[in-house]
């Protein structure tokens, strides 16, 4: 079967790691699959933004970029058109983007089945984070483009609740959370060797973007007391971004500055060794229709996991059976629970043989290239 995977992102991390698993992933099941979007040779590091969108974000009005935005799909939609003459597709597969209808009308003109990828609902999601310039044509363009869409997929049921409350109403909107490769996060990897850290030390650890709606400054307190209660814990640090010259300055300032080790951003296959190095892996917040990876590989590598209780985590961590839950960014409860597995080998070793057994039977990249080509199958059932 032949696949033409449509994208207007720039790459940057995890949304690279997004296409390009699921592309291999339907790659390894026999199909072949051709991407049309921006170039991506290489997964971006963990943490990091696109330079590239973000100079031209920087250097060119809001305004300007949100036009640009929209005229892309004359862009798109004569590369598509080629590709499909060229390539000659049976499905396109597409990964939504805001003002991005380039694939639905192609589809429409080709007659090729098309299923859509939403992992944000950006006319109703963004507006809370970002201005929007033309947020009621947003709305209409997103609105449009999600009931056209042959089959449609979320990444979390709460994505799929927000936008049938919200947005439109479909029947048929499957669910693909994120997922890991089984080969890739193994807990047969070897541990990283990190400056720093102490041998005998239990470490807790975050991975991703260092920005304020993962709840980073929230560290300051939990690094604080914890490591005052319990001397042998110490945190490793992957990734960057805004809030972590302010969190390593306050540690230094407060006498505490080896009580975390940061490491910066690391390219996607140094991960797992990182993450086998920690004992127990954290995220004090996320926001309430994505789906974090970090959770999913610190599960795959056997860890035990803390996080918010936002609908996303909800949904892939039993609190106290694979992990714990915490009201988001609740950084005196993240503490306690820290502890607690601090203090408790067993149930940290409990909690995370559960969590990783749970996702290597439910979220693979290969499950979720099955239910691309099940959708697919519907599609062509239902001509």
């Amino acid at each position: 079967m032949r696949i033409l995977y449509h994208h207007r992102t720039q790459g940057e991390e995890p949304e690279s790691i997004h296409i390009l698993s699921i592309v291999q992933a339907l790659e390894k099941m026999g199909h072949e699959v051709r991407i049309v979007g921006p170039s991506m040779k290489t997964m971006k590091a963990a943490g990091s933004n696109s330079k590239v969108l973000s100079s031209i974000k920087k250097y060119l009005p809001g305004l300007l970029f949100e036009v640009l935005q929209i005229l892309y799909n004359i862009i798109s939609y004569q590369k598509l058109r080629k590709a499909i003459d060229e390539f000659k597709p049976d499905l396109i597969y597409e990964r939504y983007a805001l003002y991005c209808f380039a694939g639905i009308l192609v589809s429409r003109h080709k007659n090729v089945p098309l299923v859509l990828e939403v992992n944000t609902p950006y006319a109703y999601a963004w507006a809370q984070y970002y201005k929007i310039y033309f947020p009621r044509l947003a709305k209409k363009i997103e609105r449009w483009v999600l009931e056209s869409a042959g089959k449609m997929i979320t990444v979390t049921a709460a994505q799929r609740t927000f936008l049938n409350e919200n947005h439109i109403t479909r029947t048929d909107i499957a669910v693909c959370h994120n997922a890991i490769d089984p080969d890739a996060f193994s807990p047969a990897i070897e541990p990283s060797q990190v400056d720093g850290l102490r041998d005998a030390s239990i470490v807790v650890g975050f991975v991703g973007t260092m920005n304020r709606w993962q709840g980073i400054p929230t560290f300051k307190e939990i690094i604080s007391h914890t490591t005052e209660a319990n001397p042998n814990i110490q945190f490793l640090m992957v990734g960057d971004g805004e809030c972590r010259k302010e969190l390593e300055g306050y540690l230094i300032e407060t006498g505490r500055a080896d009580r975390a080790i940061f490491v910066g951003r690391k390219a996607h296959a140094e991960i797992a060794a990182l993450v086998k190095r920690m004992d127990i892996a954290v995220l004090p917040n996320s926001n309430a229709y994505g789906s974090p990876m970090k959770m999913f590989e610190y599960m795959a590598m056997g860890k035990a996991v803390i996080g918010p209780a936002v609908g996303p985590v909800n949904e892939i961590v039993e609190d106290g059976v694979t992990g714990f839950i915490i009201e988001p960014g609740d950084a005196t409860a993240m503490t306690e629970k820290i502890l607690l597995l601090a203090n408790n080998e067993k149930l940290r070793d409990d909690m995370s043989a559960k969590a990783k057994q749970y996702i290597l039977d439910n979220h693979t990249w290969a499950n979720n290239a099955n239910v691309i080509i099940d959708l697919y199958n519907d599609i062509v059932k239902a001509r």
